[in-house]
């Protein structure tokens, strides 16, 4: 499968909540070429994998692990989580340690990689703080 292909293939698996437009276009969010995944994790976090019965964003692609990472939500600072995945989770090329200890803090346009699987984290100009 070629990587655009798989742009094409990523998806949510079942939206934490409905979102109007508005609120979508307010939400942080994942970018990839034409993909753009609001994160509206209010109380529950978002699991990123290929497993479709254990994630909620599906990459269905045999680099990334079945449960690879966690994005969360604490106050109103975003993290991302490596949950010991084979081949790794990065921020702008630097990978992250594995494990329940090591949330990682996002900030806007930083580079988060599943492996070779890359997402720009963006947060909309009036959401910013």
């Amino acid at each position: 499968m070629m990587i655009g292909e798989l742009t094409q293939k990523i998806h949510l698996q079942t939206p934490k909540q409905s979102l109007s437009v508005e609120e979508a276009l307010k939400s942080p969010r994942l970018v990839r070429k034409s993909l753009e995944v609001p994160l509206v994790l209010q109380d529950q976090p978002l699991f990123v994998g290929r497993d479709e019965t254990a994630v909620d964003l599906l990459i269905p692609s045999h680099f990334v692990s079945r449960r690879h990472a966690l994005l969360f939500k604490k106050g109103t600072d975003y993290f991302v989580q490596d949950l010991h995945s084979k081949n790794g989770t990065f921020i702008n090329n630097k990978k992250l340690p594995s494990g329940t200890c090591c949330a990682h803090p996002l900030k806007n346009g930083d580079r988060i990689r599943f492996n070779i699987i890359e997402f720009l984290f963006v947060i909309p100009e009036e959401t910013k703080s």
